[in-house]
């Protein structure tokens, strides 16, 4: 048999053939045996119509014969009762076969033997034959029991099972046949080998020794009679007491009556697929932790965060002691403490290293792995390797950290024994290196973004104060006016509740809000005396202006509600739209108490300052009409 070149489950089809196979053949023996063993009874047999049974005088006739030996030889009961045993069987098989064994029984002995016969020239069968001696009351033997059973398909059943035997011998799975009691009594050389036992080892021996001590399970044989087969994943042990995962397939062997005799169980060694399944549930766990902290690079904007969540699942889920990440500066040239785990010294946090210089620095400079088995064989790292020491590092694993092909920094991983590299250690430290890289230039993306964007933000505010000093330098009677009602502006708009967003576009917005007055002649801008209504109409064109001048600048474009609604009112007598309460917006609404307010306290070439009482009384007169009386209220809150 040439079990090393089928495939695994036709090998286990056909173990699992001849294990039923070898149960029917168990029980087919098994019943042959209650049947021959011990002296059966005449009237037992008389009434079991599959027994063949006869008497026979001592005159070698036929006295009885019951319906199954009939049967056997094709005839009737009259066409046997009263024959010679010569007339049925023939001269010479009488001659040479029965004729003694009789004389044997009508001597008082039993007989029992196996011999081929003919019966009714239906072909050559073997049976197997008692004769019992009988005699009759008051007298000596004097008659001759003689009870047949036709056990050609059993012998058959018995080379078949020798055959299967060596068949199962071949196999590469472990087969074990046990009594109820769990006595082996037969076990495949591949059962033994798998254990490190010799087939003699095992036979007769217990079949828990098979198994670690806290699995023995305890089976009464009549705890077997309601089960038929079980299949199960456990452990078993060896002989150098080693433990290995396998998986057992048991079937009951019964007889005819149900009565357990033995289990035949197969035995496989899983103990491949097991480190298959490890691999697989180590990689699916990895790829999992590799998704948190993708979530952790995208969710936050603070680098020793997501640091810390990498190493963290990296100390973890891999076998090692301490993880350490340092930063590449490009303009430096040198490697700065980034993040650490698993470190009992805090020296770590104050080191620094140049490109080139140590193991990190090496591995930055080479942009490759270093890997060491044993870390005192590395050259002296100055203060770090001193470091390393103190910790009681053995083992190193180096990758350097990079990302759109530049270098950013190395992750350096070690553990306290010697470890031999590990290939699936190293694929997942290098897939962590490269989340590591990631992250570190994301966060430098996005620091040269923030300082992208204060810089502009400094330039377009540098540019409104340019706006507003131009303004000033046109009009020197409102000078500082607008930086003062932007200050009260945005506070207002403060206590009200804005957000710190909208509050940027209203401290805009109420700096320009004058912005118009570039459009208007210094003739009627700067007239010392009262505007007459043409001159007015133009003066009123100045909020137009301020919109048509900034509503293509995008950046200003949120800021526009001031400039262009500051002189509309609650009443809805204002202009350039003549808007009305909520119509107008917010911001506008907010600005215009504070121009109003600033104008009333500052002195004009036509008036002198008003006092803070008399100007409180005219922002509280002009609510409802001028201004939002909400706003009105909020901004008495904060004066009084």
């Amino acid at each position: 048999m040439k079990a090393d070149k089928r495939t695994k489950t036709q090998l286990l089809q056909e173990v699992q053939e001849l294990k039923n196979r070898i149960s029917e053949l168990l029980g087919a023996t098994k019943d042959l045996k209650e049947t021959t063993d011990g002296k059966t009874s005449v009237d037992s047999v008389l009434s079991n119509p599959a027994e063949c049974m006869s008497v026979i005088g001592a005159d070698y006739r036929y006295v009885a014969a019951n319906d199954a030996y009939c049967a056997a030889h094709n005839k009737k009961k009259d066409e046997i009762i009263g024959k010679f045993v010569a007339d049925i069987w023939g001269k010479g098989i009488f001659e040479k076969v029965i004729k003694d064994r009789l004389e044997s029984c009508f001597e008082g002995a039993e007989v029992h033997y196996q011999a081929d016969f003919r019966f009714a020239e239906k072909g050559l069968r073997t049976m197997d034959v008692s004769y019992y001696p009988a005699g009759m009351a008051g007298g000596g033997v004097t008659h001759a029991v003689v009870v047949s059973r036709d056990i050609t398909a059993d012998k058959k059943a018995e080379k078949e099972l020798l055959s299967l035997k060596k068949a199962v011998e071949t196999m590469q799975v472990g087969v074990t046949i046990t009594d109820p009691a769990g006595k082996i009594l037969y076990t495949n050389p591949a059962e033994a080998a798998m254990h490190g036992y010799s087939v003699d080892e095992l036979i007769h021996s217990e079949v828990r020794k098979l198994a670690p001590r806290e699995l023995w399970k305890a089976r009464a044989a009549d705890g077997l009679e309601a089960i038929s087969s079980w299949t199960r994943e456990c452990v078993n042990i060896r002989k150098d007491r080693t433990i290995f995962p396998v998986r057992l397939m048991s079937d009951v062997v019964k007889s005819r009556t149900g009565t357990p005799l033995g289990v035949v169980t197969t035995c496989e060694d899983i103990t491949p697929r097991k480190i298959t399944e490890e691999r697989i549930k180590r990689q699916m766990d990895r790829l999992r932790i590799l998704r948190e902290i993708d979530l952790a690079i995208l969710s936050s904007l603070d680098l020793n965060v997501t640091l810390k969540v990498l190493l963290g699942c990296l100390l973890d889920h891999l076998d090692v002691d301490a993880a350490l990440i340092m930063i590449f500066n490009e303009h430096t040239m040198t490697l700065r403490y980034g993040e650490s785990a698993g470190f009992n010294n805090s020296g770590i946090s104050r080191t620094m290293l140049k490109m080139g210089c140590g193991l990190a620095g090496r591995i930055a400079s080479d942009v490759a792995p270093l890997i060491l088995s044993d870390l005192d064989s590395a050259e002296t790292e100055c203060d770090r390797m001193l470091l390393f020491r103190e910790e009681n590092f053995a083992s190193y694993i180096g990758f350097p950290l990079i990302s759109r092909g530049a270098v950013k920094g190395t992750i350096e991983v070690f553990s306290r024994s010697r470890k031999e590299p590990d290939p699936d250690r190293l694929g997942f430290v290098e897939a962590l290196a490269g989340q590591a890289a990631i992250a570190i230039d994301n966060a430098g993306m996005f620091e040269d973004l923030r300082r992208s964007n204060l810089e502009l933000t400094l330039a377009y505010d540098t540019t409104l104060d340019g706006w507003v000093r131009a303004l000033d330098l046109r009009d020197k009677e409102t000078e500082g006016h607008s930086w003062r009602v932007a200050e009260l502006t945005v506070n207002i708009a403060s206590a009200l509740g804005m957000s710190s967003t909208e509050i940027v576009h209203v401290r805009r917005g109420a700096l320009l809000h004058d912005i118009g007055k570039l459009g208007i002649p210094d003739g009627i801008l700067l007239k010392p005396g009262p505007l007459n209504e043409k001159e007015w109409e133009i003066m009123k064109l100045h909020p137009t202006y301020a919109y048509e001048m900034l509503s293509s600048i995008n950046y200003l474009r949120p800021a526009l509600d001031i400039p262009y609604c500051h002189h509309e009112k609650w009443d809805g007598t204002g202009y350039p739209r003549g808007l009305k309460g909520e119509n107008i917006p917010l911001a506008a609404r907010i600005f215009t108490i504070a121009d109003v307010w600033d104008a009333l306290c500052s002195h004009r070439a036509y008036r002198p300052a008003y006092t803070k009482e008399k100007a409180l009384y005219s922002i509280r007169d002009l609510a409802g009409r001028d201004f939002d009386p909400a706003v009105v209220k909020a901004f008495l809150s904060m004066r009084v």
